[in-house]
Parts: structure tokens; sequence; C-alpha cells
């Protein structure tokens, strides 16, 4: 019996899963130190860094977005405790509270942005 004819992908589109690393950054890739991708001190002129690695840049975006998450939740939970203070019994649990939502919303957030 003849085999079916097993059909090939386009070599232009890749899998999401897959990075895609252009021939020039194949050889001498490595992850850009964190915490940021364009670092203005002390930087060379025309110095860039590059995310091609898939896990890179989900990892790279979940970390951004539990700092950015977690200070605004911070400050508004530190509001709260300043508004609510005559209720001192109660109210140390709202800044937990607060940090436990935005860890949640965050790693939500940034692993969907991540790996879109």
């Amino acid at each position: 019996a003849a085999r079916p004819a097993v059909s090939r992908p386009d070599p232009g589109i890749t899998s999401v899963l897959e990075p895609h690393l252009p021939e020039s950054a194949l050889p001498t890739y490595t992850t850009p130190p964190f915490p940021s991708l364009y670092w203005p001190v002390n930087i060379k002129p025309g110095q860039a860094f590059y995310l091609y690695s898939n896990n890179d840049i989900w990892r790279f975006t979940l970390f951004w977005t539990f700092i950015i998450y977690g200070t605004f939740h911070l400050a508004a939970s530190l509001y709260a405790v300043a508004v609510q203070w005559k209720n001192w019994k109660l109210v140390w649990f709202v800044p937990i509270v607060y940090l436990v939502v935005g860890g949640v919303e965050a790693l939500l957030a940034g692993s969907v942005v991540g790996l879109m």
C-alpha cells in the first residue's frame, strides 16, 4: 500500500512555541540582563538587546507585571490602611489581601500577554 504524502509546513511560518532566531543571533544569543532591554545608564551608542526566546519573553513580561501590579496594589492598600486606621485590629490584613489579589492578577495578565 502506498503511503499518503505528508504535507510540510511552510518554512516561513514558525510555531508559537519555537523561538525564531535570526541567523546572525544564533551563535551569540544570550538572554538580556534584567531589569530592562534598554538601560539608559552607561549604554554604548546603538546598543540594544532583543528577546528571541518565547520563554524569555514570557518571563520578562511576567516579572514586570508583578512589579507594576505589586506597586499599585501596595499603594492602594497603604491608602486604605491610612483611611481606616481607627480599626487597627483588622486593618493590618488589608495589605496582605491586596498583594495576594495583585499577585494573582499579575500572574494571569503577565502570562496571557507574555505568551501572545
